[in-house]
């Protein structure tokens, strides 16, 4: 099941190319959602940066004093009740700290057998562990990879202007930055380890 969720980074206005089947707001994420005019299904957060919405009709409040963020209880709780697919929006920008937080719950999802992207205006951001993935070729955007884990085996990069075969990627060295596609996808294999996948648009 896919599970879209609206996060209170900068916001963007992003194209979607599935539907979900449930759609979480989190804190701030609620006043981006209604300027998109998504249907949300539950609203999430402390609710430091708005006012509690009156209009909401499935509210979970928590407390300001957590280990969490309010994206990573809202990916919490979608994996708990099984949504497997889940995609971010609105996490970008602003403060980097939330977004390399946000970033470090896509390897959350991956290591709960999840799949996570995080999508802005002119960036995906795409996570895979140890399996293999394809990526749609997007119109003058650069392809760059980086190991999130400390080291991870690549079986093959293919469809790229620099393919790969039987590389080991580390994550203190940013080997598979400004890659490019050649075909009309990238396929990507993981032998072990997790992987960042960014698919960039070049004149942003």
């Amino acid at each position: 099941m896919n599970c879209l969720i609206v996060s209170g980074g900068l916001f963007e206005k992003v194209k979607f190319d599935k539907k979900y089947d449930l759609v979480i707001a989190c804190d701030k994420g609620y006043l981006y959602a209604k300027k998109m005019k998504l249907r949300v299904d539950i609203v999430m957060g402390d609710f430091d940066s708005m006012p509690m919405p009156k209009d909401a009709k499935n509210i979970i409040a928590v407390s300001s004093i957590k280990d969490d963020t309010d994206t990573g209880l809202a990916i919490k709780y979608a994996l708990a009740n099984n949504y497997k697919n889940i995609d971010i929006i609105c996490a970008l920008g602003k403060r980097i700290d939330h977004t390399i937080a946000n970033i470090s719950m896509l390897k959350y999802i991956a290591d709960h057998d999840g799949n996570g992207r995080i999508i802005g205006k002119d960036v995906k951001l795409i996570i895979c562990k140890n399996k293999k993935i394809s990526i749609k070729k997007e119109k003058s955007s650069y392809l760059s990879i980086f190991s999130l884990t400390d080291k991870s085996k690549i079986k093959y990069i293919k469809g790229t202007k620099y393919d790969i075969k039987n590389k080991t990627l580390s994550n203190s060295f940013p080997l598979g930055v400004s890659n490019e596609f050649k075909n009309e996808k990238a396929e990507i294999s993981v032998i072990s380890g997790t992987i960042l996948v960014i698919v960039v648009k070049k004149d942003c």
